[in-house]
């Protein structure tokens, strides 16, 4: 799938035919209405705007928080509406000073998204 056209309920479809869920029964395991989840996948119901709605998905398909799924779960919805932020982060940031800081830095400095990929690696590295 073309990353510029995925979206969110493609990739949730995607990801629940491989792991061999049917529609109502994912949504169970979701904790949605059968009829909310095809509305999520074929794009006419937004993707939830919580951390804790996002996260039900996300352990229905058995996605660990730390894996690349998982992040591009939250990437995926934050895409959906515009001006967000992804929710697996919103929280974090929210708790933590300085994240404000490091991105007004970043927005003084003016960095792409090449300089914020070489910024996470210098942190993967050095932190």
């Amino acid at each position: 799938m073309n990353a510029r056209t995925e979206t969110f309920g493609k990739f949730i479809r995607k990801l629940r035919t491989e792991t061999g869920f049917g529609l109502r029964a994912f949504a169970a395991a979701a904790g949605m209405k059968p009829s909310n989840l095809c509305r999520l996948e074929t794009g006419r119901m937004p993707p939830p705007v919580s951390a804790e709605g996002i996260g039900r998905i996300a352990k229905a398909l058995g996605l660990k928080e730390d894996s690349p799924e998982f992040a591009r779960l939250n990437d995926l919805a934050a895409k959906a509406r515009p001006g967000s932020a992804a929710p697996d982060i919103v929280g974090y940031a929210a708790r933590q000073p300085g994240v404000p800081i490091l991105l007004r830095t970043a927005k003084g400095k003016q960095l792409g998204e090449a300089e914020f990929r070489q910024l996470a690696e210098y942190i993967e590295k050095h932190f």
